[in-house]
């Protein structure tokens, strides 16, 4: 097995880890990046900022969860001092699809694995 193999893996899971965490707060409207975050870390799937930035766009992209931008924001604005980038993912929620794909009802999908 190759180095990218194993990367392309390990990231997979940890997609997969994303998905299971917000399984456990489906019925919220939207859950913060930064507890999701921690409660990875709890979970020993711990990611850089830029890795996990990644992986929610990429989740997004799928259909399987939504996300919520700084600039989507109400209260964020451009002329204050702040350290957050517009485009930073804030708060994300599990969609149907992604609840579907934990469940098994849709096909599985090679860039996220359980």
């Amino acid at each position: 097995m190759s180095i990218a193999s194993l990367e392309d893996a390990r990231h997979a899971e940890q997609r997969g880890a994303i998905l299971q965490a917000l399984r456990q707060d489906y019925t919220s409207k939207m859950t913060s990046v930064k507890a999701l975050s921690r409660a990875l870390d709890l979970l020993g799937y711990s990611m850089t900022f830029g890795t996990f930035q990644f992986s929610l766009n990429l989740l997004a992209d799928s259909g399987y969860i939504a996300i919520w931008r700084a600039d989507d924001t109400p209260m964020w604005r451009a002329d204050r001092l702040n350290d957050t980038a517009r485009d930073t993912i804030l708060f994300v929620r599990m969609t149907p699809k992604g609840l579907q794909l934990l469940d098994g009802r849709i096909a599985a999908d090679p860039s996220v694995s359980f």
